[in-house]
């Protein structure tokens, strides 16, 4: 007895590297929910109070489930006895991209029968014809228009560059075709607003690609904090930082819409509630392009969260989620592959395919599960994923809007550096004028020109000395 409790006392905090690897049932993958709003994790527009924000939407957790023996998913005896029949979603790609090739080497890890390329477009000819060439496409264009009158497809996968996203979203809904677009789906969110209004009323899937809530690693983080392993949530910590040049990062909208977006959706994914309090800092260059940001985001019950981005130095692509009980890491958290904790350490290695192409970002394999997220949401009749949905996108573009107003970045620059200050114009007023009356009758044409937002003019007024009084009381009240 006593060398068994030696032993015990001794032997490492760390007990087992679990590795969850080709676990997939036969068939298709599914999604229930008890009731028909479990489906939906609506954040913008509910009260922090609204618990069925935080009821976990039941989904079997498959890790890699899609592996080469079950590639073919039911034999074709089987599926004319059971009467399934599912047809094959057929993919359009605009525009051939590097991003599009991943998606394309993920697509070649899904059963063949489910999922295909049919049609791409790129401004050269050459190009689509390349990408044609290697994934075995038939039908190629050179004009977005064209591909989205190809009636041969079904969803088109949209990866431009950011600003081109709503103008290419409300081209394909136009054309009636389910979209699946890349994070940012807009640049705004009076954007985002106008694409969702249009994909509810033409009854059309849209979804912005955030891929990592599709992963298996994100499904088990969630299944871990709502079985409560790590106790009462505390804090989200995020750190991503990559040397980018300029001229490639204003390509993108910024550091913040580039890397900060996949530290805000953990955040998002762990709390499962709208902040109540939002506080930025950080630098823009010279093209009013925002290269740095330290963005914290505070929650109900003195839960935050703490995102630190960079395009100008390498930072510890980090994400830690801290509990009272006990915290998880996830390196790479945009596409995990391993979640860390005290005891155990949980590997999620993704799917492979025999003759798949190397991806050119990290992990981009992993997009297969949102290419299966999207087949399973539009042959239900869905318009969204409930794991990253319309309110989602709406949320977080607006807390985009935010923190580039406070950072000054794009638009919001010029009127950022007209914004007044008070307090500095009426010691420049205090500066310019001697006499008494004339300073009192100064700072009120202060303050006046401040709450009404006319631009402030040099000249000096003089007032009668009755609304002098009654103005300078104001000038007190607005500087206590």
């Amino acid at each position: 007895m006593l060398k068994i409790l030696s032993w015990v006392r001794t032997r490492s905090n760390k007990s087992a590297v679990r590795c969850y690897q080709n676990q997939m049932p036969n068939g298709r993958t599914t999604c229930s929910s008890s009731t028909p709003d479990a489906s939906r994790s609506s954040l913008v527009g509910r009260k922090i109070s609204d618990h069925r924000m935080w009821r976990f939407q039941s989904r079997e957790l498959h890790i890699n489930r899609f592996t080469e023996q079950s590639r073919g998913g039911l034999a074709d005896e089987e599926q004319d006895n059971q009467g399934i029949k599912e047809p094959t979603l057929r993919w359009g790609i605009a525009p051939v991209s590097l991003m599009a090739d991943d998606f394309a080497a993920a697509l070649s890890v899904l059963p063949p029968q489910n999922h295909r390329i049919v049609s791409c477009v790129a401004a050269y000819r050459s190009h689509a014809l390349a990408f044609a060439d290697r994934h075995q496409v038939k039908n190629v264009y050179t004009s977005f228009e064209d591909l989205a009158k190809c009636r041969i497809s079904d969803v088109v996968y949209i990866s431009p560059l950011n600003p081109q996203h709503s103008e290419l979203c409300h081209l394909m809904l136009n054309h009636d075709k389910h979209v699946l677009c890349e994070k940012p789906i807009c640049m705004t969110e009076e954007q985002v607003i106008k694409l969702v209004d249009k994909a509810s009323a033409r009854r059309l899937f849209l979804m912005e690609g955030m891929w990592p809530r599709c992963v298996p690693a994100y499904q088990y983080l969630r299944h871990q904090i709502q079985r409560n392993r790590l106790g009462e949530l505390q804090e989200v910590h995020c750190t991503l930082g990559l040397p980018v040049s300029d001229s490639r990062l204003a390509l993108y909208g910024g550091v913040t819409s580039d890397f900060g977006v996949y530290g805000m959706q953990l955040a998002l994914w762990v709390f499962r509630e709208v902040p109540r309090c939002l506080k930025v800092s950080g630098s823009v260059n010279s093209e009013n392009v925002d290269v740095a940001a330290n963005i914290e985001m505070y929650f109900s019950g003195a839960k935050r969260a703490f995102i630190e981005v960079s395009s100008e130095k390498r930072l510890e692509n980090l994400a830690i989620i801290q509990g009272k009980q006990g915290s998880i890491k996830m390196g790479n958290y945009w596409c995990p592959t391993r979640l860390i904790t005290e005891q155990v350490d949980f590997e999620f290695p993704l799917p492979q395919a025999q003759q798949m192409d190397a991806t050119h970002y990290h992990n981009r394999v992993g997009m297969c599960y949102e290419a299966e997220e999207v087949r399973n949401c539009i042959l239900k009749g869905s318009n969204e994923s409930h794991l990253f949905s319309h309110n989602e996108s709406l949320l977080l573009a607006n807390l985009m809007d935010t923190i580039h107003a406070e950072l000054g970045v794009g638009e919001f620059a010029a009127a950022r550096k007209h914004t007044p200050n008070l307090q500095q114009e009426i010691y420049s007023g205090r500066d310019m004028v001697q006499d008494p009356e004339e300073l009192d009758s100064e700072m009120c044409r202060v303050v006046q020109d401040v709450c009404t937002g006319t631009p402030l003019h040099p000249a000096r007024r003089r007032w009668r000395r009755w609304k002098t009084r009654r103005r300078y009381q104001r000038l007190s009240m607005l500087l206590k």
